[in-house]
């Protein structure tokens, strides 16, 4: 089964991330859904979907979230974007803060709230509801 990366559907930087993930995976591992959706709720506990701050990567049943996810999605990545998992040397609440800061700023980092770029069909099919 593949790992779903879930994120917030209604933030520009979060979308524009998972671009970024589906040019950069070596292999396709991911499918991706909206922390808003049905999947999400169907998943993953209330505190998470509701908490719109963190990205959540699912696999087989396992969650992980911040930091942990996006070392999790960096293992995943193509030359040199895989190198990121060296930060996993760095405690996970160190890692931790930093994600948040970033996370509390996403909406900074992009002029809209509503870029959606159309996937091609073979990738389509990795979007969740």
């Amino acid at each position: 089964m593949n790992s779903i990366l879930f994120y917030d559907g209604d933030c520009g930087f979060c979308q524009r991330s998972v671009q970024f993930v589906l040019k950069h995976e070596r292999e396709p591992v991911f499918n991706f859904a909206p922390l808003q959706g049905k999947v999400a709720t169907k998943l993953l506990p209330v505190n998470l979907t509701q908490n719109l701050d963190t990205i959540v990567v699912y696999q087989e049943g396992k969650m992980l979230t911040e930091s942990s996810a996006i070392l999790f999605i960096a293992k995943n990545l193509n030359f040199p974007y895989l190198f990121l998992i060296i930060f996993k040397v760095i405690p996970t609440p160190i890692r931790d803060y930093f994600y948040r800061i970033i996370s509390r700023n996403r909406y900074k980092f992009t002029y809209s709230r509503n870029i959606c770029k159309i996937p091609k069909e073979n990738v389509r099919k990795r979007f969740l509801e």
